[in-house]
């Protein structure tokens, strides 16, 4: 088998592709690795709440394949509103859905691993076919949402985590964990971390290419697209600092040390074996992907946590 990085897909895919929520940090990677085969819809051009207005975009547009990366992410605040968060990530999944299917065009939609989480005693990776169990109204949502999509009879459901991109404008406090954390190491002298929760986040460009390997292929059903290994959001943190070279303490903490409302996974850990099946290809290690984001070559070679990098605790969705 394969690894990654994998040749560009884009050319080898039929048609055009139709991607919703192109603002974003993974809809704007998909538009770029797609080229001209990219329709950009973002939030300005259609609003995905709207069933007419999707009917009516879907059909104009007529795209062979349509992915949704539209989705409402912040899990804090769909705490205060999860009427407001099940619009955007499961009847607007049910609007795309029905319209796709009417138009007879493939719908991807993406989702997370904030869908598990109720197994507190979980100690090895999900499995598509394993029992959801969400903790939060986010995750509940997105796991309507997989429900909505799966009425699409060509349809692909892709699971990932912690998604993180870097940016040309830089870091941005708030737009992925590790931008946080480089925005914290230049105005704090340590950062305190949560070490409790333990999942894979994963670098965008290679979910990205994931997606459309997967693309490729005539597969239908549900995927796990993340990188390989698993890490705490400390052990991240900690990678992140050292291969940037910043001297920022970090202390890891429990989840009960970070006041949140929201109850997250202790464990999350997404296990890619479908993916590789269907695909011949794996995505590279969590720490490769630090790596590319920092604009460095990435390395084999493991790197164990330096025990010299304050409080900050950041669980992030997907």
């Amino acid at each position: 088998m394969r690894i990654f990085p994998a040749p560009r897909e884009a050319n080898a895919l039929p048609g055009r592709i139709a991607v919703v929520g192109a603002a974003g940090q993974l809809g704007a990677a998909l538009v770029q690795e797609l080229g001209e085969r990219a329709i950009p819809v973002t939030r300005s051009m259609l609003d995905v709440t709207v069933g007419d207005a999707v009917h009516a975009a879907v059909a104009q547009l007529r795209p062979h394949v349509a992915i949704n990366c539209a989705a409402w992410t912040a899990v804090d605040a769909a705490e205060q509103d999860p009427a407001g968060c099940h619009a955007v990530n499961a009847t607007a999944v049910g609007h795309l859905a029905a319209a796709c299917s009417a138009h007879g065009v493939r719908f991807v939609h993406m989702s997370t691993d904030y869908v598990f989480g109720a197994d507190h005693n979980r100690t090895t990776p999900y499995r598509e076919t394993d029992a959801p169990g969400p903790l939060n109204a986010y995750g509940i949502s997105k796991l309507a949402g997989e429900e909505a999509a799966r009425t699409c009879p060509d349809h692909l459901v892709i699971r990932t985590c912690g998604l993180y991109a870097a940016s040309p404008e830089g870091p941005v406090r708030g737009r992925n964990f590790l931008d946080t954390m480089r925005i914290l190491a230049t105005t704090r002298p340590e950062v305190r971390v949560v070490a409790d929760q333990i999942c894979t986040p994963s670098y965008v460009p290679h979910v990205a290419a994931g997606i459309l390997r997967l693309l490729t292929t005539e597969v239908v059903g549900t995927f796990h697209v993340v990188n390989e290994g698993q890490t705490s959001w400390y052990e991240l943190a900690c990678e992140l600092f050292h291969r940037a070279g910043l001297t920022t303490r970090v202390v890891p903490i429990e989840s009960s040390a970070y006041p949140s409302p929201v109850e997250r996974p202790r464990y999350s850990v997404l296990d890619t074996s479908a993916f590789a099946a269907a695909t011949r290809f794996r995505l590279p290690d969590w720490r490769a992907g630090v790596m590319e984001y920092l604009g460095k070559p990435p390395t084999a070679t493991p790197v164990a946590p330096p025990h010299f990098l304050e409080k900050f605790s950041c669980s992030p969705s997907s």
